[in-house]
């Protein structure tokens, strides 16, 4: 087995604002091993883009704070006490990300080229002209034609599968340890979302790196990950391995969700869904959070939640009927 690269222990991310406080993110433990995919799934409003912001500390405090408690290890380095000095170092450096919009996300005034080579000289100490040529192979490395044509064009002139391929020629730009991936493919068309797949998949392989990827989309999940947390509510609800949640989902919210997907022999019938909403984060119920939605809840679903440890197994459901 891979050795542990990252460990969340017990995360909680609350806002405090004027109407109560939000426990957007609420006990939330997993592992990311190096050199895997780790996939974290759930629908929007979920805690899935908080939990990733809250591992580089990007979330502005106030109103966010992370609470007492917490732990967030990377590589034996526990982040929540570390500097802003040296989380600057880590950003971009060890740890990446690819956020969700690359439109709102890349500078509109700067040129693709500018803003690659930017973390290459603060984290790589490239000079100017040795910056702007390993930007033109990472714009290659990710699939741009005329690599050095497009490194001086602006994010409008691109296409919104290019903008997304120079996020990630950004993200790997400092050959990171750790990418992090919040809906990479949001917004693209299926076909540019394949090839993004790809691009990430193949990148892995040659450069070692282990991958978070925030989704909603469980095809996604089933093509590039190979263990998966399943967040409802704030909270972590089902752990496993890809094929286990797949063959074998014990939570009816992970149950839901797999039964929302269209299937061929389900065609002409109406798609599956779950009812009702997320509760608002100020205002979680007292037991399960997902019992009000649940079609199988019981009377002790209204006072407690257990986490229940599945046989010998690092596979953990949030259920009174999940079965040892």
């Amino acid at each position: 087995m891979s050795k542990t690269l990252l460990s969340v222990s017990d995360l909680r991310t609350w806002f405090h604002t004027d109407q109560g406080v939000g426990r957007a993110v609420d006990g939330v433990s997993f592992e990311v091993r190096a050199g895997e995919t780790l996939g974290i799934v759930g629908e929007s409003g979920c805690g899935k883009t908080v939990t990733s912001l809250s591992i580089l500390r990007l979330l502005p405090e106030p109103p966010a704070r992370i609470e007492p408690g917490s732990s967030i290890v990377f590589d034996g380095e526990e982040l929540l006490g570390a500097t802003q000095e040296r989380m600057r170092a880590l950003r971009g450096n060890e740890i990446s990300m690819i956020f969700q919009e690359p439109m709102s996300s890349l500078n509109p005034v700067y040129t693709v080229g500018s803003q690659i080579t930017e973390a290459l000289r603060l984290h790589r100490k490239m000079d100017r002209v040795e910056a702007r040529t390993e930007a033109i192979r990472l714009l290659g490395e990710v699939g741009i034609p005329d690599a050095d044509r497009r490194v001086d064009e602006y994010p409008h002139q691109l296409s919104g599968g290019m903008r997304q391929r120079v996020m990630i020629a950004i993200a790997l730009s400092c050959e990171p340890r750790l990418l992090i991936a919040d809906e990479p493919t949001t917004a693209l068309d299926v076909t540019i979302q394949a090839q993004i797949l790809e691009l990430l998949a193949d990148l892995r392989a040659r450069h070692g790196m282990a991958v978070l990827l925030i989704t909603h989309d469980l095809g996604v999940v089933a093509e590039v990950c190979d263990r998966v947390v399943v967040m409802y509510a704030g909270q972590v609800v089902e752990t496993g391995t890809v094929d286990e949640i797949f063959a074998r989902p014990v939570h009816p919210y992970t149950r839901g969700l797999l039964a929302s997907l269209p299937a061929v022999e389900r065609r002409g019938q109406r798609l599956e869904s779950i009812p009702g909403t997320v509760p608002n984060s100020t205002d979680w119920p007292e037991g399960c959070r997902f019992a009000e939605r649940c079609s199988e809840v019981e009377d002790a679903c209204a006072v407690q939640q257990p986490l229940v440890q599945l046989g010998n197994t690092s596979r953990v459901a949030r259920c009174w009927r999940a079965d040892p």
